[in-house]
Formats: C-alpha cells, sequence, structure tokens
C-alpha cells in the first residue's frame, strides 16, 4: 500500500482502500499540523481522506509559525483562510523551537486548542514530558496507511473538547 523509500520520503498510493473509509468519526473541523517534514504532513492528509471526509489540515514547518497563527498576526490573521483549529498536531523534533517547547508555551496561554504528538520518538520519557506539559495524546509515526489512519482516528477522538456531564437532579425524596 505505501513504505518509506529509501530516501526517507513516502511513496503512497493516492487510492483510498475501500476498508479505511469511515464515516462514523467526529465532527469535521480543521487540524494544524505543526511538522517540517512535508511527506509526513501529505500521509496525515491521505489518512484523512480515507477516515474523515471533511476535516482540514493546515500546516506550518515551525513552532513559531504556529504561534503567530494562534495569535492571528500577520498572514495569519485572515480568519477566513487560517480558521481556528479544532486540534493540533504537533511533531516534537522541529527546527528551531522544538515540539516540547512549543508544548511548554502552549500550557501558559489561554484557549488552546487540544494538542495531539505524532512523532516518531518511542522515548517514554518524550511520552511521559509531553503529557506533563498538557497533550492529549501521544502517537508514534508509522510509515504504514492503514495503521497510520486508525491512528488519526483515535487520535481525532482525543482532540475533541471534554464534554461537560449534565447536571442530575435527585430524585424526589432524596437527599444529598
Amino acid at each position: 500500500m505505501d513504505t518509506r523509500n529509501g530516501r526517507g520520503g513516502w511513496e503512497i498510493s493516492r487510492e483510498c482502500p475501500r476498508a479505511l473509509q469511515n464515516k462514523n468519526t467526529p465532527s469535521p473541523g480543521v487540524i494544524l499540523a505543526i511538522e517540517d517534514d512535508l511527506g509526513d504532513v501529505e500521509i496525515l492528509r491521505l489518512a484523512l481522506a480515507c477516515r474523515h471526509v471533511g476535516w482540514k489540515v493546515i500546516s506550518v514547518s515551525f513552532a513559531k509559525d504556529a504561534i503567530m497563527y494562534l495569535g492571528r498576526i500577520g498572514q495569519y490573521a485572515d480568519e477566513n483562510l487560517y480558521p481556528w483549529p479544532t486540534v493540533i498536531v504537533l511533531d516534537l523534533n522541529l527546527p528551531g523551537m522544538s515540539g516540547m517547547e512549543f508544548l511548554t508555551w502552549a500550557r501558559k496561554e489561554k484557549n488552546i486548542p487540544p494538542i495531539v504528538i505524532l512523532s516518531y520518538s518511542t522515548l517514554e520519557a518524550n511520552r511521559t514530558l509531553a503529557e506533563r506539559l498538557g497533550a492529549r495524546g501521544y502517537f508514534v509515526k508509522s510509515p504504514d496507511l492503514k495503521e497510520t489512519a486508525l491512528m488519526i482516528e483515535t487520535l481525532l477522538l482525543l482532540g475533541q473538547p471534554t464534554p461537560t456531564l449534565p447536571q442530575t437532579q435527585n430524585p424526589p425524596g432524596l437527599q444529598p
């Protein structure tokens, strides 16, 4: 189906296997992918096309660009071109500001969308630190399209707002 080629890039079949198609997914939204590898952005888009029709991916290669995006600074001021993300997908190994540094920044900010890590790092220390810094989930990238598509579905579920439970009243005659 797809494999990493010898140069470190993706070889992707553009056809979406029928087995990967699934319409029982979270409502469409916007993903801000903070990823410097265009091949990884492409596999994310392809997996979304297979599993989540309607999700829009906007990618930036640098964490500092993501900060400008979230702050509506410069070119990112146009909300039609750059809608507010539903979820942020963050790579850890970025040029300049690292993914961990971005998480540290985001932790101090208000109204930042949920952040999910998508990285090649399998180090448990990275997973633990990312979660301590507020990441909703941590996924290790895979060159397998089917595995990535299933991972994306879970990633998007983790990126959904935490539901609030409705207030319930005690039945008549029951005191709290």
